[in-house]
């Protein structure tokens, strides 16, 4: 009995090795984007964060 996950070698989609080095390449550059966006979405919740605690706690002053 053949394996029915088997390909046969003429039914297998064919690899283009100049598409093959572009997407090496890309995956050596690494995460960059995705840390950039991590990295501004960070700074937006500390800048919020600075804000709240000059425009809003510190003007309320000391409860009694």
């Amino acid at each position: 009995m053949t394996d029915p996950l088997h390909i046969p070698d003429s039914r297998r989609p064919q690899h283009d090795p100049v598409e093959d080095e572009a997407i090496e390449k890309i995956v050596r550059e690494g995460p960059s984007g995705a840390i950039a966006v991590a990295g501004t979405a960070t700074l937006i919740v500390v800048a919020i964060v600075i804000l709240f605690y000059l425009f809003i706690y510190l003007p309320r002053g000391m409860v009694h």
